[in-house]
């Protein structure tokens, strides 16, 4: 009986699915509300109402910007989960398969990497995120930039290397930058008296205005790039790690 009724309302859920996807307009319609209204007012006036040059980044996080909040809070939310099941490395006990296996990349490897490196890094954070809203690029591009950069670091020289130079002590703060962007540039439209994310403030006019509203996207914009950047590093160090525990004699060993 329990079978015949999930069957039945799996049909029922399927013919509403279909007669809503016959009610659909046609592919490419030129009538569809994305195309007569939602287009025209992002091209006309993206950047007067968004505050940035770059319209996408306008989108995400003016026009979308409770939904893009919404985003950095599940990134960090899916770090909590990978910790909470595997655990943080630890210094001088945890390594990666490679490291175990005692065999080194080879020197051109780590050579290119050792001179690729600090120009990925520079171009994520000071091209992708800072300029992300004048420019193509943005925090979660520059972030993804950013934790890959450390990725390919970590496979040329070891896990082990890569969680000296980068401690956990110094990544834990950096991992929720992204929600700390969002809420205190919220707070501070809602001191002034105007809705949470609000980046155009009662009483100042002008070119001040635009600064001040250029400087709330831009902090946004570091906060994501930094935060989803870190958050990538700490769940691949968290899923690659090996602890290695001395043998001591009087523990017996399986």
């Amino acid at each position: 009986m329990r079978r015949v009724a999930v069957i039945g309302v799996l049909l029922i859920i399927g013919a509403m699915l279909f007669y809503a996807i016959g009610k659909m307009p046609p592919m490419n319609s030129r009538n569809t509300p994305d195309k007569t209204h939602v287009v025209p007012r992002y091209l006309e006036k993206g950047e007067e109402e968004g505050g940035a040059r770059n319209i996408i980044t306008g989108v995400i996080l003016n026009y979308r910007g409770y939904d893009t909040m919404g985003e950095v809070t599940v990134i960090f939310s899916a770090l909590c989960a990978v910790v909470a099941l595997l655990d943080r490395e630890k210094r001088g006990l945890s390594r990666s398969g490679p490291d175990a296996s005692g065999v080194r990349s080879s020197i051109i490897v780590r050579t290119v990497v050792r001179f690729a490196f600090p120009v990925i890094l520079f171009f994520a954070v000071a091209y992708m995120m800072l300029h992300g809203e004048a420019s193509p690029g943005g925090g979660f591009q520059g972030g993804a930039i950013l934790g890959a950069s450390v990725i390919v670091f970590t496979l040329a020289f070891g896990l082990p290397e890569s969680t000296r130079r980068m401690p956990l002590k110094v990544r834990t703060p950096l991992e929720s930058t992204a929600m700390i962007g969002f809420l205190s540039m919220g707070f501070i439209g809602i001191a002034y008296g105007v809705n949470f994310l609000t980046y155009l403030l009662p009483g100042v006019h002008g070119t001040i205005a635009q600064t001040i509203r250029n400087l709330m996207i831009t902090v946004i914009e570091l906060g994501i790039g930094i935060g989803g950047g870190i958050i990538f590093i700490s769940i691949v160090f968290a899923m690659m790690r090996e602890d290695k525990f001395e043998l001591r004699p009087d523990i017996p060993q399986p």
